[in-house]
């Protein structure tokens, strides 16, 4: 006996069928993760990116780290495309004023349909200057294939980003940690109790040039707040905030020319000569923090 089957049960199999497709039209994209292990406003400033999809350019910018566009890690997302569509991205960095790129980085690869995939794209402080023939691009020092086979990615998952090693931050790097320094163009140590001498600011408050050496947390996007205390007073400084891009110095990373107004709310007259608590708290996009404590001595004059 043939069972037909009801128009109800046609129309639950057709919304089915349709859920069934959507689902795996939506999870099919292709994340691009964009890293670098260089300085972002130092040792680059400027980042050129193209996007094509089967040789048609669909995204063409211009990132500036002066106007607050270039911000690494970062994820772009490759608008929707079939299966089997190819994905080109092609990188160049250049220092400010600069015609000659410091680096440059092309990436290739295929939609899978029904998958989301990451690919990983690094700018590598090895590939600077590093110049490769055509169909090759550099990768940690190396002229190797641009075009990275869609099997060997991983699928995309959000939380990679909060593990993408920068410039500063990496699977080395320890835990995050603050040296409090002094010094307005570059980091010097400062000890325990150390008489400080304070300029007077261009609106008319004195302040006290503060520097750190950090490890173990992001270069770019961190947030600093620094606050003091002075116990013989009883007397606390409102604290202030900042977002911060560090310095790459070698095994760890720098940041110098913080301005600490030590007279907000009191005469310096009051405070000069007497012992200042300075309280530093650092804390990276990804929640990580590093806090350092120090005191110092305000200059009798």
């Amino acid at each position: 006996m043939t069972v037909r089957p009801t128009p109800l049960s046609c129309f639950v199999l057709l919304v089915l069928s349709l859920a069934g497709c959507a689902d795996e039209e939506s999870s099919t994209e292709v994340v691009v993760g964009l890293t670098t292990n260089m300085a972002v406003g130092f040792d680059f400033y400027e980042l050129d990116r193209t996007l094509k999809v089967d040789g048609v350019a669909l995204q063409s910018e211009h990132l500036s780290y002066g106007a607050g566009s270039l911000l690494l890690p970062a994820e772009l997302r490759v608008p929707t495309a079939e299966d089997g569509a190819t994905i080109e991205l092609s990188l160049t960095a250049k220092r400010i004023g600069e015609d000659t790129p410091v680096v440059t980085r092309e990436a290739r690869t295929r939609v899978l349909g029904g998958q989301s995939l990451l690919l990983p794209v690094s700018l590598d402080e090895a590939c600077a200057l590093v110049s490769c023939a055509a169909n090759s691009t550099c990768v940690r020092g190396a002229c190797v294939d641009p075009f990275l086979d869609p099997s060997s990615l991983a699928a995309y998952d959000p939380a990679w980003i909060h593990s993408a090693d920068d410039a500063c931050k990496t699977a080395s790097s320890g835990d995050p940690a603050i040296v409090v320094g002094q010094g307005q163009m570059a980091f010097a140590t400062l000890t325990e109790s150390e008489v400080v001498p304070i300029e007077q600011g261009p609106q008319g408050g004195h302040h006290v040039w503060l520097a750190l050496r950090v490890t173990g947390l992001r270069q770019m996007g961190s947030k600093l707040k620094v606050s003091g205390f002075y116990p013989d007073l009883e007397y606390k400084l409102p604290p202030f905030s900042s977002q911060v891009t560090l310095r790459k110095a070698g095994d760890h990373c720098e940041m110098y020319g913080i301005r600490f107004q030590v007279d907000r709310g009191i005469a310096v007259e009051t405070v000069r000569g007497l012992p200042l608590d300075i309280d530093l708290v650092l804390t990276d996009p990804t929640g990580d923090t590093a806090t350092a404590r120090t005191q110092v001595v305000i200059a009798p004059s």
